[in-house]
């Protein structure tokens, strides 16, 4: 068995790293998206393999770092030499063992520093035309040398009768994305430790730092929209509230760098993305990983750390609509040893929007440091914050109450011009690692989020029929116009450790740990404002409308959530290149909400929803058919509370149970530089609420004392998806989903989809070619965003988007390796279409128009 890692020990088949309107029947569409990823491999990736990793194969081998290795087993000093020096290594495991290392502490070249390493161990390195070198034993003639020989000394017997090695930095084997210039990674970090994405028996997708800045892709709810599979529902406005769904699910499951996160909306979907590194995706449940949540996805955010060396980088935007951006990164040693690191992110934004009246201004600031308490240890401080302050089109638009667009500009803004929304983000967060001597590793983090929001806004709607408009007659209201403010911390820690263990004549695989999450919320809000009729919606101007005294608030909410859960999981090896991947879960969780009447000073306290011992399963198969592709198959599912609806007797309804069937093939190829995947999925969401026929909600003596956890719904399909670099100047990401939702059991909505507004089909596509020409200083790329109709129902009245494709452009021109300047055009061709609907009432959003931006970007 061969090992690859690169900065830390990586066992297969994990990488452990230390971060520095048609139907298509299934089952044809599955035989075609298979062609076409083979069609793919073959037609564009293989014939470039040569050429590629010619262009990865970066000498460094006289390059100087600062090392800190002890003496002590050679495999774990090999962790520390590569995640100090950065370079890919392959070697059998079982080489390794019982082999202990010589010490290297200072400055040495790449080179030198690992023949000090492998001194007296009987080791040699071998260079690999791919980048990186393997290890392998040396040739009888290579004497272990004796104690009495010094490292330096062994550094020079080694040099002299090793072959010539020429050592290569590489990259793609870091879970890090910033410095690759790449669409993909080899390895995630999603499962509390690096693994290579074919293996991990679920759907994964990347986000990378090249990527975020070629698309300007600036939220982290813009970035999400780019991926496969994932659907931004904007229908509560760009400013303001969005929902990221997959599979028909909302997501409510996030980590940031392994560690869960309670879930509050817009504190998630509202996030700067410049203090990150990538994002993380893997669809469906995921429970094992986050223990309370929807069978949608998991997206686990991994921010920046600081570099071994100084690095700054200084950014500028200009945008349509008056949007203006500025950026500033640095960060780098502040010690000469280089065992203190820091950096610092910062963001002002200053924006518009094509829609009249909206703006919004954003400010940013992050810290991060890290400390190296000792050659195995490690410490990770950080602080971020951000404000934002926005007038936003909160509920969108209405329609009218047959269900037809209004037909309005795209720029109409229909709520009154004293509109506001503004959040203020703290993040707090700290995280230990230490490595043992047995290679084992520990690992302990955490945040605590404190959030604000305060808003003011209202809700435009007709006064036809579902409250849409009549479409003969115009007229509409403004109403349930309300002051609300919040204040929420959310606290998050996880402890896991993870290592190897031989068994049977294997080695396994193991992970152990424990996490919990707290979340604290307190609300207030205004009476609402009296109604304002506006005779009519299509000459409304939203500069007429006075702005109300709110008043004193009058009423209030305490909501507090707490869960906590131990887990565990194993990779075991049952023959060769067949793994069983084995994992639950055991979670504790309550919640409860008190009601306040801010006037009179009194509470009514609400009932605590509880569930004990809830245990999660996982269960996945892997099969490496040969080194490019893995067969898979898993089972995972995860468990949702129902706090708002009860039995007829009062008590507790089971959690709804979300379980994920997933079965698929992923490739390999380049060594990483290029990932494939193609899944077919089935999720089966079960226990939701449904009405008690024997205790109808009509006739009930509690209130939303009438169901019966009984309901159930279903969403299945087929995903695909290719990234990397297909050729030396080619990067391009594409991926396909196809999704169908239905209610499998439900009193009023049996047979129809569950969620309409998901399109059956999806097709995201993005890729970059340098021109060849003026010593490729000039780089074209360009998007196509791609997906079927897809409608909302209010009753039998349904409102629909057509099929639409909205193609982007961009052209970079990168004068030398500092100097960067590019001019991104969205929505090339000025489509018009509704990016969100969600019916005749309101919610309804347009997507936006045209729009071009210029970046310069500057690195030193």
């Amino acid at each position: 068995m061969t090992l690859n890692r690169l900065q830390l020990p990586v066992a297969e088949p994990r990488i452990r790293s230390i971060p520095p309107s048609f139907r298509p029947q299934p089952t044809l569409l599955a035989v075609a998206l298979q062609g076409m990823l083979l069609s793919l491999t073959v037609g564009l990736v293989l014939p470039h393999v040569a050429q590629a990793q010619a262009v990865m194969a970066l000498p460094a081998g006289g390059e100087i770092h600062n090392f800190n290795v002890p003496v002590g087993p050679l495999e774990v000093a090999l962790d520390r030499f590569a995640r100090t020096a950065r370079v890919n290594l392959s070697y059998d495991s079982a080489l390794l063992s019982g082999l202990q290392s010589k010490e290297v502490s200072g400055s040495y070249s790449i080179a030198s520093a690992l023949s000090m390493l492998l001194a007296g161990s009987g080791i040699e390195a071998v260079a690999q035309p791919g980048g990186g070198y393997s290890l392998r034993k040396a040739p009888a003639a290579m004497k272990p040398f004796s104690q009495a020989d010094s490292s330096a000394a062994a550094a020079k017997k080694v040099e002299a009768t090793m072959p010539e090695v020429m050592v290569t930095t590489n990259t793609e084997r870091d879970p890090r994305t910033e410095g690759t210039s790449s669409y993909t990674t080899r390895a995630v970090s999603i499962g509390k430790t690096p693994q290579a994405l074919r293996d991990i028996p679920q759907s994964v997708s990347v986000m990378t730092r090249q990527r975020m800045e070629d698309q300007n892709l600036f939220q982290l709810e813009s970035a999400l929209d780019q991926m496969t599979g994932l659907q931004f529902d904007t229908s509560t406005g760009p400013a303001g509230s969005a929902n990221v769904i997959s599979r028909g699910f909302l997501i409510n499951n996030y980590q940031a760098d392994g560690v869960p996160q309670t879930f509050l909306g817009t504190s998630f979907t509202s996030v700067d993305l410049a203090s990150y590194d990538r994002i993380e995706v893997i669809r469906g449940s995921a429970g094992l990983l986050q223990g309370v949540g929807n069978p949608s996805a998991t997206v686990n955010l991994v921010r920046k750390k600081p570099g071994n060396k100084f690095s700054a980088t200084l950014a500028a935007s200009a945008g349509s609509w008056d949007f203006y951006r500025a950026e500033a990164d640095i960060g780098g040693p502040l010690n000469d040893a280089g065992t203190l690191r820091a950096r610092v992110v910062a963001v002002h934004e200053d924006r518009d929007y094509n829609v009249n009246v909206m703006s919004s201004r954003k400010n940013m600031l992050y810290g991060v440091a890290e400390l190296d308490l000792g050659p195995a240890t490690m410490l990770t401080l950080g602080l971020q914050r951000q404000q934002t302050n926005a007038v936003p089109l909160i509920f969108g638009l209405p329609r009218y109450s047959d269900g037809r667009s209004l037909g309005l500009p795209r720029s109409t803004y229909l709520a009154p011009a004293w509109s506001r929304w503004s959040q203020d983000i703290d993040d707090a967060f700290f995280n230990i690692e230490h490595y043992l001597s047995n290679g084992w590793k520990l690992n302990v983090g955490g945040n605590s989020t404190p959030q604000d929001q305060d808003f003011k806004r209202t809700v435009m709607r007709g006064t036809g029929t579902g409250f849409g408009v009549n479409p003969a007659n115009p007229a509409a209201s403004i109403y349930t116009g309300v002051r609300y403010q919040s204040e929420g911390e959310r606290r998050n820690f996880d402890a896991n450790a993870s290592g190897k263990v031989t068994l049977f004549g294997h080695q396994h695989d193991l992970t152990i740990g424990a996490s919990s999450q707290d979340y604290v919320s307190r609300t207030r809000q205004s009476a609402f404002f009296a109604a304002v009729p506006v005779p009519n919606i299509f000459n409304f101007d939203p500069y007429s409308v006075a702005e109300p005294n709110e008043g004193p608030f009058i009423s209030g909410t305490t909501l507090r959530t707490h869960q906590h859960g131990v887990y565990g999981s194993g990779r075991f090896t049952l023959i060769k290149d067949l793994k069983l991947i084995l994992g639950a879960r055991l979670s504790w969780y309550d919640t409860s909400t008190d009601n306040h009447n801010l006037l009179t000073g009194t509470t009514v306290k609400g009932k605590k929803v509880r569930y004990d011992r809830e245990l999660t399963p996982y269960a996945g198969l892997i099969y490496k058919l040969d080194p490019t592709y893995s067969l898979y198959a898993s089972y995972a599912d995860i468990f949702l509370p129902q706090s708002a609806q009860f039995t007829a007797s009062g008590g507790e309804l089971d959690p709804i149970v979300g379980a994920n069937y997933e079965a698929g093939v992923k490739g390999e190829y380049l060594g990483g530089a290029v990932n494939a995947s193609l899944a077919v999925f089935r999720i089966n969401q079960s226990n939701r609420a449904f009405e008690d026929p024997a205790a109808p909600c009509a006739t009930a003596t509690i209130i939303n004392g009438c169901y019966r956890a009984e309901g159930k719904v279903r969403s299945e399909g087929i995903e695909t998806e290719i990234s990397g670099r297909l050729a030396p100047q080619l990067d391009l990401f594409a991926g396909y989903t196809f999704n169908m939702t239905s209610y499998l059991r439900d009193k009023v909505n049996q047979g129809l989809a569950f969620r309409p507004q998901t399109p059956r089909h999806m097709f995201k596509l993005w890729a970059q070619w340098g021109l060849p020409w003026d010593a490729s200083r000039w780089f074209l790329g360009g998007g196509l965003n791609a997906q079927s109709a897809y409608y909302a129902l209010n009753g039998a009245v349904r409102s629909e988007q057509a099929a639409y494709a909205i193609t982007s452009l961009r052209l970079s021109y990168r004068p030398n390796q500092q100097w960067q300047l590019a001019l991104n055009v969205n929505n090339l061709f000025d489509k018009t279409y509704y990016s969100s609907i969600r019916g005749v009432d309101f919610g309804n959003v347009y997507g936006e128009p045209r729009s071009a931006m210029l970046t310069a970007r500057m690195r030193f």
